[in-house]
């Protein structure tokens, strides 16, 4: 006869065995390939090695082909650390049932912006001139040719577009031939687009136009730019359990750019700290994307 400590013990056993195999053994860590993945990527290693240290866990870097696999990654237990931009992130709390949880974003990311860009031969020649109200922008659009970033970039189409639309502009109306997208290259491309004249305006990451070499800048001047908004942040699924993120987190917010291979880590995401951020300041964001067009993203 099984007595029932023994049942008792046998269930401990079990339950504890279900929740080892439910938590993963190795966090699996990605970033969107946006257009500072290359730097990223360059110090995977060293952030991995850090991380290590931190959780005790093993860090595997994995690279994503496109922004969605990041978020389908993190859902279908695939992922369970990423790198997110402000949408990619809305859209992984709402794929995740709300089990997407911030770890830390940049100071940075607290207070960003998008630059509406000009080729330089129609600044140069007076065709279009720098503005203060988005409004002033309508009727040169049915002149000049658009083109926004990704479509589900925070910073290079999803918030742009929004302002845009404050504004009373509406993109695949008002735009010359309708609005132009990049398909790959990120903010990079944007930023070659415009200054090359393939396109005559264009919106991008305010980071990529600031990295740019100034001689490069004059190319494509700013016009104007957005009023701000939160953007990236790293966000970890909540199967890692609140021991480990919180250990995630206490190592982002360490990192010190007074340390060499820190400095490193912290020039690659084109900031000097992480920072501890609320959740609800993406709030405004969830409900840009609930106002867009009915599987606008799809």
């Amino acid at each position: 006869m099984i007595s029932r400590t023994s049942l008792g013990a046998t269930a401990l056993l079990l339950t504890t065995t279900l929740f080892a195999q439910d938590k993963p053994a190795v966090l699996r860590m990605s970033f969107i390939p946006d257009n500072k993945v290359q730097a990223l990527e360059k110090v995977a290693d060293k952030i991995s090695a850090y991380l290590e240290t931190a959780t005790g866990m093993k860090v595997q870097y994995q690279k994503a082909s496109d922004y969605q696999a990041c978020v389908n990654g993190l859902a279908a237990n695939k992922l369970d650390f990423v790198w997110f931009g402000g949408v990619t992130y809305c859209q992984a709390m709402e794929r995740t049932e709300g089990k997407a949880v911030i770890v830390a974003c940049r100071d940075i990311d607290l207070h960003f912006k998008s630059y509406l860009i000009a080729n330089h031969a129609l600044v140069e020649a007076g065709k279009i001139k720098p503005f203060t109200k988005l409004e002033d922008l309508k009727p040169l659009l049915k002149d000049y040719t658009f083109t926004f970033g990704a479509k589900d970039s925070t910073s290079g189409h999803i918030m742009p577009r929004h302002f845009l639309v404050q504004a009373g502009i509406a993109p695949e109306k008002d735009m010359k031939g309708g609005p132009q997208f990049q398909l790959q290259g990120g903010h990079g491309a944007t930023f070659k687009a415009v200054s090359s004249g393939t396109t005559d305006l264009g919106v991008l990451n305010y980071t990529v136009w600031d990295s740019q070499k100034p001689e490069d800048q004059k190319k494509a001047p700013i016009v104007f730019t957005t009023p701000e908004y939160v953007d990236y942040c790293f966000a970890a699924h909540e199967r890692l359990g609140k021991e480990t993120i919180d250990k995630l987190r206490t190592a982002l917010l360490a990192l010190d750019a007074g340390k060499p291979e820190q400095k490193e880590v912290l020039d690659a995401w084109a900031c000097k700290k992480f920072v501890e951020a609320d959740p609800k300041l993406w709030d405004g964001m969830k409900k840009v994307l609930a106002d867009l067009p009915k599987d606008f993203l799809k």
